[in-house]
């Protein structure tokens, strides 16, 4: 099963995750509607994920991002 990151990132990341910025880190597990739309509604925020790439030497990275939907 695929592994991914999820992450709050300014809305430029609709159309370009590498310019936009990242706002929080949200760990591997889905977050809330509610604890988005409480913390971030209204700031043109937008939820992303990057799928956890594991790496022959045990460690781990994140791959791309993709954006999933606006927060609000």
């Amino acid at each position: 099963m695929q592994k991914f990151e999820y992450f709050v990132m300014d809305g430029r990341a609709r159309f370009n995750t590498d310019d936009a910025a990242i706002f929080e880190a949200l760990g591997q597990k889905l977050p809330s509607d509610r604890y988005l739309k409480r913390d971030w509604a209204g700031m043109d925020a937008v939820l992303v994920r990057a799928p956890v790439v594991a790496e022959s030497d045990g460690s781990s990275n994140c791959g791309d991002f993709e954006y999933l939907r606006d927060i609000g």
